[in-house]
This record gives structure tokens, C-alpha cells and sequence, in this order.
């Protein structure tokens, strides 16, 4: 058994229980306003989580290696704290920020990357075999793992990536960069992690259910753009897993497509998210209160949220990044060249990327306004807020309301002031897309 003990086990278990619940729900007494296929979703999330528990208490290596598919490909299962320490909100968040002060550590930088330390700590969460460190993402996450690999002793890699954005630019020099380390990298983990090898067919396999499952989602992107949105803002807001992170990513991919196929019948029914019907269409970016539920509070009040901003995934959407298998230059990528490109990731470039997405999903999608979460903490969101800001009022006339907060401390979170914000920004907006309306009648 890993020498991390049983406690390890503690926070798979709690998930793995949560998902068989929600599995029996929709099979026993499913909800009609929810997706069917979310009973996939739950199964998929439950067989990571087996897995994830089989390879701890085998010993098999677990590590996170950029976006996903090169993790399998070198035979680790895909080790994912960041993402699990955002299901820890409520009294477990409590808990290990209370930790966090009593063991001095600063608690103001991004929540689920605090949380982390604390989680991990206290071993309830396996400990990785081998991380790869890096600024594709953004600092805190970066910091995360580089304290996660130096108090616990992990093996681990770092992989520079220049700020520009030399996917788009189509720059081989940066890609050949990136591409050299993560060769570096691979030697690496095989003399490192035992039982690790590069495998490329199993590394092409997974590539490739990763574009037919962003495929699915640029379907669902022009699907979004209808009006009235059946998309609740909790499957708007729900953060992507990648096909590959699963164990099963052709299950994966039958997911989407089934997903896909419902929002789509829902489409040519006219059904609306917002009720009684739609009146506003917001965009939400950043994070938000996970403890709380203001996306059913705005669709009670006519407010659809046909879409999140979270860095790169509305670009994938889109269509304007680049997915895995898109040619570069009229040329196939090799694979580990592919893995390069998708760590051009919008969060490690500079800030204009960050601005272009949420005008540009505003105008694919109509929307109204954004609501712009300031979650303590994030300096590669907080610091573009004003500026996307002032950028959607000066391109499109749309209003954006700033609301600071935090994802899983709730003990700051005061109820009546955020949606007291919430509501005045409705009105604000509703008055300038009557305005708009006036205008472009006049």
C-alpha cells in the first residue's frame, strides 16, 4: 500500500459515494429539467475515481503531465487535486483553512490552490509520482504544485513556455521549444517513476477522443447562440474534463454526443433555462461562490448564462484555438509536438488573449453583459477585470459588473449584499439592451 496510509483513500471514497448516489437518482427518480445523459457524466467521474483509489492502493503511479493525454501515454493515471480541491467547499473548506491559519500560511492567494496544501497535507488526497511543472497555466496553480513537489518529495519537471501565443502565430521556433523539453521531460519520468514508458499509439489513441470530443463541444458552442439558451448556467459554468482524463474516453465521447443531441431537441422545442422566460443573456467568467447558487437565482428572474469564461476551453469552442489534430502550417503535428502546441494556454499568455475571448463569446453567443467574479487571489484574472471591463463597454455597449469573492471560503460571503449586486446589474443591463434596441430601430 502506498506508505501515505488509508487516510489517502479519504477524499476518493466521499466522491466516489456522491456519484453512485446521483447514478441511482437519475436512474430511480430522474429530474426532467436536467440532461439524461448526465448519468454518464456521473459514471465517468465515479470510474476515474475507482481508478484513481485501484492505482493508490496498488502502487501504480498517478502524476499530471500538462493537459492530460501524455499522463496515460507514460502509463500514470491522471492525478487532478487542483480540480478536486473545488468540490471541498462548505464546512471541508472550513476545516482546512482553519488549518491554513493556524499553521501561518497565507490564505489570500487563489482558494482551491490553498485548499490544496492542506488536503494534501493531511493526506487526504493521493500523493503523485511524478508533476510536471509549469507556467502554461496560471502562477498560483504553478506555485501549488511546485510546493506539493518540494514539501513531498515528488519528482518533477519544469517546462517553460514562452508568453506569446505561438499557437496562433504559428511559431515553429516556440514550438520546437516546448517540444525539446518535453522530450527532456519523458527521459526523465522513465528513470525516475518505475514502470513508466512513452507509449505513442496509445498517446495518438487519446489525442484523437480528445478532438472528437471538442468537436462535440464546437457543436455545442453554435447551439449556445440560439434564443431562447436551454443551457442551465450550472452546465454553462461545469469546468471541462478533457476525454482523456477518463479511463473510458470513448465513453467520454458517447457522453457528448448524447448531451450534444439533447440540448439540440431542446433547441428546436424553444425550451428556455430562464424563466418565466428569457429577457437578459450574461456571460460569467472567472470562478464563482461554490458554496452558493446564484445561477438558478438569475434564471428565476429571466437570466440565461449561455456561457463561462474559464481560459481556454470557449476558444476551443469557438473554434479560434486550435483542438488536437488541427494542422499547423498544412502539416501534421507529430504527438509530443501536439502536446507543445495545447500548452499555449490562455492563462500563461499575456492579457490581450484574455480580453479577445470574452468579446469574442459575447458576440457568437448575444450576450447582454458579464458578470466578472474577482476571486481573491487570482492575479491573472483580477488584474484584466477593468480592462475587459472597459473593452465590452467601448466595442459592444454591454455593462460589467466586477463582484469580488472568493470559490470555497464562505465565511466572508455575505448573502444579501452579492445578490443585492447581482440584481441592480440586471436592471443595469436590461435598460442598455433597451437602449440598444431603441438605437439600432431608430
Amino acid at each position: 500500500m502506498n506508505a501515505q496510509g488509508i487516510a489517502g483513500l479519504k477524499y476518493l471514497e466521499k466522491e466516489i459515494a456522491t456519484c453512485e448516489r446521483r447514478i441511482a437518482r437519475i436512474k430511480g427518480d430522474p429530474d426532467p429539467t436536467k440532461p439524461k445523459s448526465n448519468v454518464l457524466l456521473y459514471e465517468l467521474e465515479r470510474d476515474f475515481r475507482i481508478e484513481q483509489r485501484e492505482a493508490y492502493l496498488s502502487g501504480k503511479p498517478l502524476g499530471l503531465l500538462g493537459l492530460g493525454p501524455l499522463t496515460r501515454a507514460m502509463g500514470m493515471v491522471p492525478w487532478d487535486a487542483i480540480m478536486a480541491a473545488d468540490r471541498t467547499h462548505g464546512s471541508e473548506a472550513t476545516r482546512y483553512f482553519n488549518i491554513i491559519r493556524k499553521g501561518g500560511m497565507p490564505e489570500h492567494t487563489c482558494d482551491r490552490c490553498s485548499v490544496l496544501i492542506p488536503m494534501m497535507s493531511e493526506g487526504d488526497f493521493p500523493r503523485p509520482s511524478y508533476l510536471e511543472t509549469s507556467n502554461f497555466e496560471c502562477i498560483p496553480v504553478y506555485l501549488a504544485h511546485l510546493i506539493m513537489a518540494e514539501t513531498m518529495d515528488v519528482p518533477h519537471f519544469h517546462v517553460d513556455r514562452p508568453f506569446k501565443n505561438y499557437k496562433g502565430e504559428l511559431d515553429d521556433a516556440s514550438l520546437k521549444f516546448v517540444t525539446d523539453q518535453l522530450y527532456q521531460m519523458i527521459e526523465d519520468i522513465e528513470a525516475k517513476v518505475p514502470g513508466c514508458k512513452y507509449d505513442e499509439d496509445y498517446m495518438i489513441e487519446l489525442q484523437e477522443y480528445n478532438r472528437q470530443y471538442l468537436q462535440y463541444f464546437q457543436q455545442l458552442w453554435e447551439l449556445k447562440a440560439a434564443i431562447p439558451c436551454p443551457l442551465s448556467g450550472r452546465e454553462s459554468f461545469r469546468e471541462v474534463r478533457l476525454a482523456d482524463m477518463y479511463p473510458d474516453p470513448k465513453k467520454a465521447v458517447e457522453y457528448m454526443r448524447l448531451y450534444v443531441e439533447e440540448v439540440g431537441d431542446k433547441v428546436a422545442k424553444g425550451v428556455s433555462a430562464a424563466q418565466p422566460e428569457e429577457k437578459l443573456r450574461l456571460l460569467w467568467s472567472v470562478a464563482g461562490p461554490f458554496y452558493a447558487d446564484p445561477f438558478s437565482w438569475l434564471e428565476q428572474r429571466g437570466v440565461a448564462i449561455p456561457a463561462a469564461e474559464m481560459t481556454i476551453y470557449n476558444g476551443w469552442f469557438s473554434k479560434r484555438e486550435a483542438i488536437w489534430g488541427d494542422p499547423w502550417k498544412g502539416r501534421k503535428l507529430t504527438p509530443i509536438e501536439e502536446e507543445a502546441r495545447q500548452l499555449d494556454f490562455t492563462w500563461g499568455r499575456l492579457g490581450q488573449p484574455w480580453v479577445d475571448t470574452h468579446i469574442n463569446s459575447c458576440k457568437d453567443l448575444h450576450l447582454d453583459g458579464i458578470i466578472y467574479f474577482m476571486q481573491w487571489g487570482c492575479p491573472t484574472s483580477n488584474n484584466m477585470g477593468k480592462v475587459v471591463a472597459d473593452t465590452a463597454e467601448k466595442e459592444l455597449g454591454i455593462p460589467t459588473l466586477l463582484v469580488e469573492g472568493r470559490m470555497l471560503e464562505s465565511s466572508i460571503f455575505d448573502s444579501k449584499d452579492f445578490f443585492s449586486k447581482l440584481e441592480d446589474f440586471i436592471a443595469v443591463a436590461e435598460a442598455r439592451k433597451n437602449d440598444r434596441s431603441k438605437q439600432k430601430n431608430s
